[in-house]
């Protein structure tokens, strides 16, 4: 009788056992089915992102394709900027005073003068080559990646401007008529430039500072902006602003710039499109356009030696 007894508490067991493990079983598998549901709808979620990401990215090269490229093309004329237009670069050629060779100066004439016949010579290649002179705006939006500029395309500078330049400089640029830009230390003979822009149609007068084109430094060749303070450098720039109706672009007094960023701030924050340096090279897309080197032009360079700065 208890054995009965005890094989019916078994079974009983089992029973209770294989009921209980039925309804884990159930369970699991309503549980397994809600976690594939809900990963096919997130798959769902996921596959209409990446249509709507698609979308998107098609909708952004569009307007991409008639945007801000095709509007530097139409504001400027130029095309958008390519990495062959990029990696070309352009000079920024840096002059000083020019002389007439028939009647020279007294002072001792270096590697910053040059002869009206050198200059003219290498003026009529220029024009006979097909040379561009783009603006400085065009310049900034050239660095800053915007627009591509001619193959052939310089700019001019000459700085200080000197008696020599405008009395022996600015009549050739004018005969061929070239644009070019001269940096003018005002507080020397600033309003006399700027009193007389119509007999210099083709040249842009820009600052090489107020005042600052003097000793009292110690770094380069010891122009005194480096030992400035920010507020005194800002203040003399809007001041040789003011009088020039100009701030296309500034030249560092003797090239000289503090590794601070002083010098360079006060540029931008004068509102500077470009400034330049006497560091050599190709101004190129990506330079900081406050930063902009230049290629200094030899004043007793051959013709081929010039060509090569181009």
């Amino acid at each position: 009788m208890k054995r009965v007894a005890y094989w019916i508490i078994i079974i009983i067991f089992l029973m209770c056992a294989a009921v209980a493990f039925g309804a884990v079983f159930i369970h699991n598998e309503g549980v397994i089915k809600a976690d594939e549901e809900e990963q096919l709808a997130e798959q769902a979620i996921r596959r209409e992102q990446v249509i709507s990401g698609m979308t998107v990215v098609a909708v952004e090269c569009i307007s991409a394709m008639s945007g801000p490229a095709a509007e530097a093309e139409k504001d400027s004329g130029y095309p958008a900027q390519t990495v062959e237009g990029a990696s070309r670069g352009i000079s920024i050629l840096m002059y000083h005073t020019v002389y007439d060779p028939l009647d020279p100066p007294q002072a001792r004439i270096d590697n910053n003068y040059i002869s009206t016949v050198n200059l003219e010579e290498q003026l009529s290649y220029l024009v006979q080559e097909g040379y561009s002179f783009p603006t400085w705006k065009e310049v900034r939006r050239y660095i800053d990646g915007e627009i591509d500029l001619p193959e052939k395309s310089v700019v001019l500078t000459f700085d200080d401007g000197t008696d020599g330049f405008r009395k022996h400089g600015v009549p050739l640029l004018n005969k061929y008529k070239i644009p070019a830009t001269a940096f003018i230390i005002v507080s020397k003979n600033g309003k006399k430039w700027a009193a007389n822009k119509e007999d210099y149609p083709y040249l842009d007068l820009e600052s090489h500072s107020y005042d600052m084109h003097r000793g009292g430094g110690r770094i380069g060749h010891g122009g005194r902006m480096t030992a400035m303070t920010f507020a005194q450098i800002y203040t003399d720039l809007k001041e040789s602003q003011a009088i020039l109706g100009n701030s296309n672009a500034f030249a560092y007094p003797f090239g000289d710039i503090d590794s601070y960023g002083k010098c360079r701030d006060a540029a931008e924050q004068a509102g500077f499109l470009v400034a330049v340096t006497t560091r050599y090279g190709k101004a190129r897309p990506g330079m900081d356009p406050m930063l902009l080197p230049r290629m200094r032009v030899n004043g007793r360079n051959t013709l081929m030696a010039f060509r090569t700065l181009l």
